[in-house]
């Protein structure tokens, strides 16, 4: 399980990076939780080319994420942020709370 939400969590943020076609596999796989079979009917392919996909394009988003490290420093930005909220007084974890909204919506 964490490991769909980790791919997710990465797809969301690289996705962009990859072809719609990778893209759409990934959020069938992880996302929606379809089996490989499931997604090679929907997609009129065959299993194995759609665990090839799987794979490559994960392989590809974990790269980005080695390289740029933005899913890392958003998860600690907010950590911290959260942190800060439970001392601050109610305005400023108000404004807070905002801010990091905005940040997990990015």
């Amino acid at each position: 399980m964490l490991k769909n939400v980790e791919m997710g969590l990465l797809n969301d943020y690289y996705g962009g990076l990859l072809t719609e076609y990778q893209r759409d596999i990934l959020v069938k796989y992880y996302d929606e939780d379809l089996s490989l079979a499931e997604i090679a009917e929907i997609s009129c392919v065959s299993r194995q080319a759609v665990r090839d996909v799987v794979v490559r394009a994960s392989d590809k988003l974990k790269e980005y994420e080695a390289k740029l490290g933005l899913v890392g420093k958003m998860t600690v930005l907010a950590s911290e942020i959260e942190d800060v909220i439970v001392s601050a007084d109610t305005e400023t974890a108000d404004k807070l709370r905002n801010i990091l909204k905005e940040i997990k919506e990015m």
